[in-house]
């Protein structure tokens, strides 16, 4: 009896692999965002100005493929900008959410000089619904209209709102 219990469930397991076969949709998109955003910028030390806030806007996917195209994102952020080099580094969380409702969960890190942007690893980690193990990673460029505040950051900080754009050049992910 013992061994058609094992055989038993030996030919169960294998008619839910023929029943429920377990294959990943590997999809890579080019996209772009124009976004607007708003924060605060504080002055550190007399080398370091500090940025934290969000940006928000709309993903726009080459040809207008796959469920990423026109989702809203909305992503807080940190930027850290070095005023005797230029030099800046950021990091941050994205929440990119699809028409269907259905969200994307990514985070993003980038270095560059200060006005002309910062380029990094963005990281699709999860996300809700069809997207709930989804994963992912590109490089991205994420450009501002940052400078104009950086210069003159009173002692107390400044609250401002600010323009840029994001770039993917070929962002990679599969979804279960």
């Amino acid at each position: 009896m013992r061994r058609s219990t094992v055989t038993g469930l030996a030919g169960a397991l294998a008619l839910l692999t023929v029943v429920l076969p377990v294959h990943a949709d590997d999809t890579t998109i080019k996209a772009a965002a124009v976004w607007q955003g708003q924060g605060r910028f504080y002055k550190a030390t007399d080398t370091l100005a500090l940025f934290s806030g969000y940006f928000e806007g709309l993903m726009a996917v080459e040809n207008k493929q796959g469920d990423l195209d026109a989702a809203s994102m909305i992503c807080p952020a940190m930027l850290e900008v070095h005023l005797t080099d230029g030099t800046q580094q950021g990091w941050g969380r994205c929440v990119i959410v699809t028409r269907d409702g259905d969200r994307v969960y990514a985070g993003w890190s980038c270095t560059g000089t200060h006005l002309e942007g910062c380029t990094g690893p963005f990281t699709i980690s999860g996300g809700t619904g069809k997207f709930r193990s989804i994963a992912g990673e590109s490089t991205f460029v994420v450009r501002s209209t940052l400078a104009e505040y950086i210069a003159s950051i009173p002692e107390g900080g400044v609250t401002a709102n600010f323009a840029g754009q994001a770039a993917w050049s070929a962002l990679k992910y599969s979804t279960p």
